[in-house]
């Protein structure tokens, strides 16, 4: 699923209204009308204020309360006066037709009187796509209002105030801070960054019927990573498979003291459908790896010296490894002479932090996977999550990598360029060893011949699909990484084509 730029959406609006053909009136109706439908059938509010600006957001949140009205509703309506759209003003004047009961307002004095209730549910539809810089004056001191009122607050398209592009920042003086957004048939950007999370709360697409075929042209966009995505994107397993077809990889993992991470990123990688694992880990890990995972081959540091690693389809480096000289060394030998599918995590990135003349060995066959702290230490600190994005663009640019971001979601950028986001996964997930089974997902589908990218974010979509049912069935504070590995067998049961 796309992600488009507000000056996209507006395209998209306009070549809909042609190519259907509609006009723009009763686009506006069918919109509102599948905002209004889906209202009705999830929330049971017996009072709605719905707060409206002059431009087509605001017509929106105007015909939304006509539809409510019609269905012997309580609406009330709250219009910021301003320079009103054709379509809004229409719409305007057909509420006042029905005589629904309206508060205009463009004096701060009108704001300071404003009552409203506690049990009521507000709608914001103050301001849509179109906002530019922050929103200040009068509409800011009304937003101010809204937020303090103890109301539920729904959010059509975007909260008000809110930088559909992430060009400014938003604040709670300035921007809506909703529960819940009702957003018009594709995502927004502004929605992908935990610093927005707070005005945004939990997002709901509203198909209206934009045209598809104008979606899909767009190429200058961010994908969004739904089950749509996913189910295109599986490779089938032929019947007449044997282990070797399905790929032999290697994991260098652990030290004395962290032996579980290399354990669990070998469980993840063989439940990934990977034929054959080697892992190379300290002595002392041994027993424990050969009684937690009997399927796994061994080599131990003897062996290091003498490990052929290009007879390996894919390599993941870094889990519990520490950073001793020995670390250090092994990874220096892999990045130097290994050329196919590398899966970069953990320690294996802060050895890269510290020896950055290794930059220069990285390629499109690599895969890092830090999480914010460890991408801020392999560039330089960063205030926000939009500022290290771009930083993300720019060193995967820069270095001809992919680089998974790890968070709320979590954020691919391939060696050419193109820009995921994955829509699932949850916050207990947030714990330790979480992402060394994200590293396990990751070499698995490497070794089996998946493309770069596609290995990418379907790696990063099945362990947030894992970590969802692990969370549904142990709870998300008593989510633990092995409930994610023990959950992997579920997504493949759904999805794996003969």
């Amino acid at each position: 699923m796309k992600i488009l730029s507000a000056q996209q959406i507006k395209a998209c609006d306009q070549y809909t209204m042609i190519s259907e053909p509609i006009s723009s009136i009763d686009l506006m109706n069918r919109a509102a009308t599948c905002l209004f439908e889906f209202i009705q059938q999830t929330y049971s509010f017996q009072k709605y204020t719905i707060v409206c600006g002059s431009g087509n957001n605001g017509g929106d949140g105007l015909v939304i309360a006509q539809l409510l009205f019609k269905n012997n509703v309580e609406v009330n309506l709250i219009v910021l006066k301003g320079t009103y759209t054709e379509e809004c003003l229409s719409q305007l004047n057909n509420a006042r037709e029905l005589n629904i009961p309206i508060v205009e307002i463009d004096a701060l004095e009108q704001i300071d009187h404003l009552l409203l209730l506690d049990e009521t549910c507000i709608i914001d539809a103050l301001f849509g796509i179109g906002i530019s810089r922050p929103i200040e004056g009068l509409a800011s001191v009304l937003i101010q209002k809204l937020n303090a009122c103890n109301c539920y607050k729904l959010a059509i398209d975007l909260p008000s105030g809110l930088s559909p592009d992430c060009n400014f920042e938003s604040n709670q003086s300035n921007t809506i801070i909703a529960n819940e957004t009702l957003t018009i048939q594709l995502p927004k950007l502004a929605f992908m960054f935990p610093e927005n999370d707070a005005f945004v709360g939990k997002f709901h697409m509203i198909d209206i019927g934009l045209s598809q075929s104008f979606i899909e042209s767009q190429s200058d966009t961010f994908e969004y990573i739904d089950e749509k995505s996913i189910e295109k994107s599986i490779l089938p397993r032929p019947a007449s498979a044997h282990k070797g077809t399905f790929g032999h990889a290697l994991l260098i993992a652990g030290s004395p003291n962290k032996i579980g991470a290399s354990i669990i990123s070998a469980k993840a990688t063989l439940r990934s459908g990977c034929g054959m694992l080697t892992v190379l880990l300290p002595t002392e890990g041994s027993v424990a790896m050969n009684s937690a995972l009997p399927e796994a081959m061994l080599l131990t540091p003897q062996h290091s010296n003498k490990i052929e690693f290009e007879k390996y389809g894919a390599i993941a480096v870094g889990p519990g490894l520490g950073t001793s000289i020995d670390a250090v060394k092994l990874v220096k030998d892999v990045l130097n002479n290994y050329t196919q599918p590398l899966v970069i995590d953990a320690d294996a990135l802060n050895i890269l932090a510290l020896n950055p003349e290794l930059m220069e060995t990285l390629n499109a066959h690599c895969i890092l996977t830090p999480h914010p702290i460890e991408f801020d230490r392999l560039t330089k600190e960063h205030s926000t999550t939009m500022q290290r994005f771009i930083a993300q663009k720019e060193f995967a640019t820069k270095y001809k990598v992919n680089i998974v971001l790890k968070g709320h979601h979590t954020c691919i950028v391939t060696s050419e360029g193109k820009v995921y986001f994955n829509s699932n996964g949850n916050n207990g997930m947030s714990t330790a060893g979480s992402g060394d089974a994200l590293t396990g997902i990751l070499l698995g589908l490497c070794a089996q011949k998946y493309p770069m990218d596609i290995a990418t974010y379907l790696g990063v979509f099945v362990h947030g699909y894992a970590g969802d049912l692990a969370a549904f069935q142990h709870s998300k504070t008593a989510l633990i990484a092995s409930d994610i590995v023990n959950s992997l067998g579920e997504f493949f049961k759904r999805y794996e084509k003969a």
